[in-house]
């Protein structure tokens, strides 16, 4: 069985991929930062006789990182595939966004995976062979409303990932980006929300909430998503990019909007803001009846 890191696995994405892949044999590495949140992944696992293995991790912290990949190198010798889906959001204005939560956002999602992959990556290039799935976002393609930072944490992410798809192809390496949408996760939950309805940016908080109210009911189940990340690991046709989960179409329609089109929308009311955003993007902001 291959030996798989997968980072953030107490719940969503990271515990729908831990269930996938040690279903279909591989040996899974379940890292989060509490194993207090392990119960439901740890019964599962008992109940199906899968192969995964429990690590506390924090991917903010070196020593964590160094402690972990030494364990698993130790006792099983060697990570064939790392997963970094460990992740922060926000919900902010970039000038109200405070610094603290800017900065945790960045030493989750983009130092996290740099640190991982760094940690990993001399025991794939010793073997010439392993793979690196680094999980971004539609967001990381498409920059959105009130959420610059995060935006910009997954531009990073699909940036360092191609670039380091260059350096590690020759040494028999693969790197793949999964793209999801929005995917039915606690994530939302966990967002810190900067919501003032006085603010001079209150305009932009309603358009960005807009989209995640309206998207949630409609939001991809973390299996589905889990599918696609096995599928990338196992095709015999390999790619980088893997795009999925509602709201990819604002990926795919995006490059045939003018960057003057797209954002002279955020200037209209709240009704012909929505109707031009679903004309473009085939994505429907109008609040439902109920």
């Amino acid at each position: 069985m291959r030996n798989c890191l997968i980072t953030g696995t107490s719940s969503g994405i990271g515990y729908a991929t831990a269930l996938r892949l040690a279903r279909g044999g591989f040996q899974v590495h379940a890292a989060m930062r509490s194993l207090e949140k392990a119960g439901q992944l740890k019964s599962a696992a008992e109940s199906e006789g899968l192969s995964i293995s429990f690590h506390t991790l924090d991917v903010t912290e070196q020593d964590s990182i160094d402690r972990v990949v030494a364990e698993i190198n130790s006792d099983h010798g060697k990570i064939d595939c790392l997963i970094n889906n460990a992740g922060l959001s926000n919900a902010c204005p970039l000038e109200l966004y405070p610094e603290n939560e800017h900065r945790a956002l960045f030493e989750t999602n983009y130092w996290g995976p740099v640190r991982l992959i760094q940690a990993v990556l001399p025991g794939m290039r010793g073997r010439k062979d392993g793979a690196i799935v680094n999980i971004s976002s539609i967001l990381g393609k498409v920059a959105v409303v009130n959420q610059a930072a995060y935006c910009a944490s997954k531009f990073a992410v699909e940036a360092f990932s191609e670039s380091l798809a260059l350096e590690v192809a020759p040494m028999g390496i693969r790197v793949v980006i999964i793209e999801p949408g929005v995917i039915a996760t606690p994530i939302f939950g966990k967002t810190p929300v900067h919501y003032d309805k006085q603010s001079p940016y209150r305009q932009a908080m309603r358009q960005g909430g807009r989209f995640y109210k309206s998207s949630i009911p409609q939001a991809t189940p973390a299996d589905e998503l889990a599918e696609t990340i096995w599928t990338s690991l196992t095709t015999k046709k390999p790619q980088l990019r893997w795009l999925h989960g509602h709201g990819e179409s604002l990926v795919e329609r995006r490059p045939n909007v003018s960057d003057e089109e797209y954002i002279a929308i955020s200037s209209l009311e709240d009704d012909a803001y929505n109707a031009r955003f679903k004309e473009l993007f085939s994505i429907d902001l109008a609040p439902k009846n109920t």
